[in-house]
């Protein structure tokens, strides 16, 4: 009986195994970065609640302020040049927060890997995650994708997140953080958003970025290109061939590719209004130039009070970017309401996600899908330290 059974063990043996997260190869052996993420910014307040033994210590001087078995369900708010804490008060501006023997933070009912840092600032709760950098892309990828892509798609995303991250590290060295944990750098989401599979992309490329003579640079992605992505210097002072716009064929299929949104008038002229161009009642738009992608660059709104010249970027982000999906779009007034549609969404520069996607069920791999949409772009190991692909 033993011996019939053994294959059997052995086969479940495999199958465990090759469920397990990839090791790190043994070229990947620098030290992994440490990310800063501003978590919370600018709040009156914070849930705070911790599972299990803490100690919450002044910052700078590691002396334990407060310390504990069970925190349950408390707002932490600032107080005077400290904080309050459910009603105990901690004479700190700056505090870490020590889960114990695998016990856990929730911050907003968010748990993060890492360091938890909290600062008062003027009056105002900034909190800080410092996290490992593959352990951040953990809770980053699930949020930027879904997790049933394939494979190769979902690693595309973990180098160009990857790399993305690194960038903002380098950048921004003598601030107070890296990288924003929302649609202002990437979506991270802490432990609560990590899935097998995104994980398992994470691991897979462990460690690899994308690099342009020899630096990496910011690799942004969007979900939609709507058949051509954007020249980076368009948006932003970056001139890189990388983050030139490519044609792409790709996302014609996804769900972003084409949209259209209306809005009343009287809501996009008080938008308007707010953002300092009062033009009274509008009248009607004028594209005055498109980019060789279609995106508008410039448009003029006409108005019972005067005309107002508008970058598009400037007049999607006051109408907003899930009501005006991306620059490439045709505005009209149709009676009470301003219509608008247009193609792709997002800022159009670096990976299309959906084209990427394509890319993948078509049998491209992850490195071909990255050089597709960052031009003359290299994949490096050891987060660009050595042995270029």
């Amino acid at each position: 009986m033993i011996r019939r059974l053994r294959p059997i063990i052995d086969i479940a043996v495999l199958v465990f195994l090759a469920s397990l997260p990839v090791a790190a190869s043994a070229q990947d052996t620098c030290k992994t970065p440490l990310v800063r993420v501003s978590v919370v910014k600018d709040a009156d307040a914070v849930r705070l609640r911790i599972a299990g033994n803490y100690r919450i210590s002044d910052l700078v001087s590691k002396k334990p302020l407060l310390e504990g078995k069970y925190l349950g369900d408390s707002f932490l708010k600032p107080s005077g040049a400290g904080f309050d804490i459910g009603g105990s008060a901690i004479d700190s501006p700056a505090v870490e927060i020590e889960p114990l023997g695998g016990a856990r933070a929730y911050i907003n009912e968010r748990v993060f890997r890492g360091e938890i840092k909290i600062y008062n600032i003027s009056g105002k709760v900034m909190v800080i995650n410092t996290v490992d950098l593959e352990e951040y892309l953990y809770g980053v990828i699930r949020n930027e994708v879904s997790t049933w892509w394939p494979m190769e798609a979902l690693k595309a995303q973990a180098i160009a997140a990857r790399t993305y991250a690194l960038n903002q590290i380098n950048e921004s060295k003598g601030k107070d953080y890296d990288v924003y944990a929302d649609v202002n750098s990437q979506v991270y989401g802490g432990i609560f958003s990590e899935k097998w599979r995104t994980n398992r992309a994470v691991e897979q490329t462990r460690g690899q970025v994308l690099t342009y003579k020899g630096a990496v640079f910011p690799a942004f992605f969007h979900a939609t290109c709507g058949g051509s992505t954007f020249d980076a210097a368009n948006l932003w002072n970056i001139d890189l061939p990388p983050l030139k716009g490519v044609k792409c064929n790709w996302c014609r299929k996804s769900p972003h590719y084409y949209w259209e949104r209306w809005m009343p008038v009287n809501e996009a002229e008080q938008r308007l209004d707010e953002a300092g161009y009062p033009v009274g009642d509008i009248l009607g738009f004028d594209v005055i130039r498109r980019d060789h992608s279609g995106r508008i660059s410039e448009l003029r709104v006409k108005g019972t009070k005067g005309d107002s010249v508008l970058l598009a970027k400037d007049f999607r982000r006051i109408m907003g970017s899930d009501t005006v999906r991306s620059t490439n779009f045709k505005v009209t007034v149709i009676g009470e309401y301003v219509a608008f549609e247009g193609l792709g969404w997002g800022h159009g520069v670096g990976l299309c996600q959906w084209g990427a996607y394509y890319m993948s069920r078509a049998g491209k791999k992850a490195d071909e899908i990255l050089y597709f949409y960052y031009p003359g772009s290299k994949i490096m190991d050891n987060y660009g330290e050595k042995n270029a692909k």
